[in-house]
């Protein structure tokens, strides 16, 4: 810690009453305490949330299904298909 910084602090802890300044070391204790446990950067490995969100999560990603418009093919029964549609409209041109 820089001097400057610690004459700071000590100057104006001997402002304080002896309740705060009590306090002030009982503050001081514990994050003292904290960081002797482990900084949180150093217990917490880096996540990625596009690339390891899922997998903590648990799900699978899976590609979507592909569209396949023939598969419906058979469910409609159209009245005429497209060649008929065309031979008929040339007719009526005709």
């Amino acid at each position: 810690m820089s001097t400057t910084l610690e004459t700071a602090i000590v100057e104006r802890l001997h402002r304080l009453d002896e309740q705060r300044q009590a306090e002030v070391l009982d503050f001081v204790e514990f994050l003292s305490s904290r960081s002797k446990i482990a900084s949180p950067a150093v217990a917490w490995p880096q996540i990625d949330p596009a690339r390891d969100l899922a997998q903590t999560v648990g799900i699978v990603q899976k590609k979507p299904p592909t569209f396949d418009p023939m598969r419906y093919s058979g469910t409609v029964q159209w009245p005429m298909d497209g060649l008929a549609f065309q031979n008929a409209a040339r007719m009526d041109w005709e």
